[in-house]
């Protein structure tokens, strides 16, 4: 049996960069390759893609928007760090 591929798109959570991702996503969609979109917990109720998955891995602030996450980038960026390499990990 011929295994599908598989590509995993994980965008950097922030207005600007998921957009593009999706657009490529949807293209590889379309040429048979099985593609899964990863956005933040909280961003996942705003994404809704024909023919791409989507799947939620945390930020740490899955109740709050990226702008409202953290006193400060730095801070959000570790958070990002620790709890999407661990739900990234349990996702794939």
């Amino acid at each position: 049996m011929e295994k599908r591929v598989h590509v995993v798109v994980l965008p950097y959570p922030s207005q600007g960069h998921i957009n593009p991702l999706l657009q490529f996503a949807k293209r590889l969609a379309s040429k048979g390759v099985k593609a899964t979109l990863t956005t933040t917990t909280y961003t996942l109720n705003s994404t809704r893609v024909p023919n791409v998955g989507v799947e939620p891995i945390s930020d740490g602030f899955d109740e709050v928007s990226f702008a409202q996450a953290a006193d400060d980038e730095d801070t959000f960026l570790r958070s990002f760090k620790t709890n999407g390499s661990r739900t990234l990990s349990q996702l794939l």
